[in-house]
């Protein structure tokens, strides 16, 4: 049985070069990497593909509020059997599952808007796996003082993934023979790439050695946890504009264009900003800079929402695109970086990280299923029309300065 992983200790922390990075840690990034190739190759597509073969909004929706109610169900579960075994385990049951995803949509092709919800329960169930794992190793591989730097990399990376998956995606569809055999094309390519992440995830250490699973003192935190308590009421209102701006965005362009060639050339638009903002941040911000960045964060994101205040158009959902991507690094990166050294402070125990990392997730699905029934009231309330969709992301952009309130009150960033 592997040893538990160990916090460094704080002559380790202020000694740590913190552009530089561990083995570890770049078999992380490759594995990001990977995954998030094929998760931008079709990912946005699926709900472009439900609509297609459906022309409804209630069924993406319907589908996408299954996905949300399942995941936190499974990550709880996924994170005792973490603790009981190895969360690497759990990554790849996730990548495992996501891979029959795809496969089950390749079977069902036209019939799959019919199976929506089974589908979106599936795919819940996958992300509780799979997240459960991915986000206990992407805290373990990065000591106390790297994180900035780790996830400013992590995030360039993904935009130039996000950058290139999408134009490559949209081609694809484009020009095969019919678009549904695009789409079935697609998505094979997309099964391979996750058995390419199978195989490179033997490269990370282990953590075999089996430990009780005690999540109640990080789900319900007590006075002793002000720190924490923050951030579980920062989860809650960020759960929207964290989940809910890729699908939404990809199937109004569709609507718009037409094309999935426009899809993909919108998120290939979206990430080039997200790529220079990315790598900018992750080498210049500081924990005493934490608060500025996050704050220029919210600023972007709304002088997006107030795009929605003129009707969507090609030009509108641009400049929203635009200002959406400059918003995630500068509020993500170093909110990601925050996240991590509060739990690293909280946890009495190494191995409670997985706890900590597990009760996250659940005010992030409460946030996401009261956005998605929000969404889907106003869209039943008034069909045929766009405002419901200009009031959601309003909204949506609106919300990131309740998330912001929420974490300024963090001793780390109090008064900075």
């Amino acid at each position: 049985m592997g040893p538990a992983p160990r916090f460094p200790s704080r002559r380790a922390m202020i000694a740590a070069d913190s552009h530089r990075l561990q083995r570890k840690a770049k078999v992380a990034i490759a594995l990001n990497a990977l995954f998030g190739m094929a998760e931008a190759l079709c990912a946005i597509f699926v709900s472009v593909y439900l609509w297609i073969n459906s022309h409804d909004f209630n069924i993406v929706f319907k589908y996408y509020l299954t996905v949300y109610a399942v995941t936190p169900v499974l990550f709880v579960l996924a994170g005792w059997y973490s603790k009981a075994r190895d969360r690497l385990h759990a990554y790849r049951m996730g990548l495992i599952m996501h891979a029959v995803f795809y496969a089950v949509l390749l079977h069902l092709r036209e019939r799959s808007p019919e199976h929506a919800v089974a589908l979106g329960a599936f795919l819940g169930a996958t992300w509780g796996v799979f997240w459960a794992g991915a986000n206990v190793f992407n805290f373990d591989v990065t000591p106390y003082g790297r994180r900035d730097y780790y996830f400013g990399i992590l995030s360039a990376v993904g935009g130039v993934v996000s950058l290139i998956a999408p134009v490559v995606s949209g081609f694809l569809i484009h020009f095969a023979p019919t678009p549904h055999e695009g789409y079935h094309l697609l998505f094979g390519v997309v099964i391979l790439l996750y058995m390419a992440c199978f195989g490179l995830s033997f490269l990370l250490p282990r953590d075999s050695e089996p430990r009780p699973f005690r999540i109640l003192r990080a789900l319900f935190p007590g006075k002793d946890q002000p720190d924490w308590r923050w951030i579980m009421w920062a989860s809650l209102s960020l759960a929207g504009s964290f989940s809910i701006f890729p699908f939404l965005l990809s199937l109004l362009m569709y609507v718009r264009t037409g094309s999935e060639l426009g899809v993909g050339g919108f998120a290939s638009f979206q990430a080039l900003a997200s790529i220079a903002v990315s790598y900018w941040v992750g080498h210049t911000v500081t924990g005493r800079t934490r608060r500025a960045y996050m704050r220029w964060g919210v600023t972007a994101l709304m002088m997006a929402g107030a795009m929605m205040l003129f009707p969507i158009n090609l030009l509108t959902l641009s400049l929203f695109g635009l200002f959406r991507s400059i918003s995630g690094p500068l509020f993500g990166i170093p909110y990601s970086s925050l996240r991590m050294d509060v739990i690293q402070e909280c946890a009495e125990d190494p191995s409670q990280r997985i706890e900590y990392i597990t009760a996250w997730e659940v005010p992030l699905a409460v946030g996401r299923i009261i956005s998605m029934t929000l969404a889907m009231a106003l869209i039943t309330w008034m069909p045929h029309n766009e405002i419901p969709l200009r009031i959601i992301l309003f909204l949506l952009c609106a919300i990131r300065l309740v998330t912001y309130q929420c974490v300024i009150r963090i001793s780390h960033l109090r008064n900075k």
